[in-house]
């Protein structure tokens, strides 16, 4: 088994070019469930989503026969590499339309070899990598442990926590964050030949002034019945 920071770096290079070779168009149904237990508040919301995968332009149709309307994905793009720069915009129940915003590809090259990555990383200047105990030959679990190099005086939600990593591919099948107001999980499966976002949980505690009180809503978000058109069936998505 290589060592544990020499897989992540392949598998992250990995993700990168399962996302650079993400289909022009996708389509999918969704089916979210939303909670905030201390409000007594549930809401589940499925769509159909068709969306142009460039841009993360998408037309979302509420199910069975409700609401169209255009935006980003929801809740995520099912393309989404977990293992790059991203932003996830939430806010609970207020606001059916919160996503994660895909940001640069991280990936890890030869100093000396010519690359067109948006983001290029030598080594993991950030992170200290062991595998987990429950690692075997065909899914390895790599810990993340985030280093002070990274979290002092950062104001991130949460870090990398926990790489699951298909052997056969170098591709996650889980990736995880993790820090004391948010959790964010995704998980992956190989589906006509793309590297897709399957199930997404998410977890925000969220603090009133002084922390007097806080709530916490959580996102639970499964994608099925993925299509692959070569023209999009709204010509909106065309344009």
């Amino acid at each position: 088994m290589i060592p544990a920071d020499v897989q992540f770096r392949t598998t992250a290079n990995a993700a990168a070019a399962a996302f650079a070779q993400s289909p022009p168009y996708l389509a999918y149904k969704t089916d979210v469930v939303v909670d905030v237990p201390s409000m007594n508040r549930h809401k589940t919301i499925s769509r159909f989503v068709e969306t142009r995968t460039r841009d993360d332009f998408a037309m979302l149709q509420d199910l069975p026969n409700g609401q169209r309307q255009y935006a980003h994905s929801f809740p995520l793009i099912p393309t989404f590499d977990a293992i790059s720069y991203f932003r996830v915009v939430f806010t609970g129940t207020r606001n059916t339309l919160s996503y994660v915003e895909p940001g640069q590809a991280i990936t890890f090259t030869d100093p000396h070899a010519a690359s067109r990555a948006d983001v290029v990383v030598l080594s993991l200047r950030y992170y200290r990598a062991a595998y987990a105990d429950d690692s075997n030959d065909r899914v390895v679990h790599i810990v993340m442990d985030p280093l002070s190099t990274l979290t002092t005086n950062n104001k991130s939600d949460f870090y990398l926590h926990d790489v699951y990593v298909d052997t056969a591919t170098n591709l996650p099948t889980r990736v995880h964050y993790s820090g004391p107001a948010a959790e964010f999980t995704c998980d992956y499966s190989v589906i006509g030949g793309h590297w897709l976002v399957t199930h997404a949980t998410y977890a925000q505690t969220f603090y009133a002034p002084l922390h007097v009180g806080r709530m916490t809503a959580t996102a639970e978000a499964t994608n099925h019945d993925f299509a692959f058109p070569a023209t999009p069936a709204d010509p909106k998505l065309t344009q």
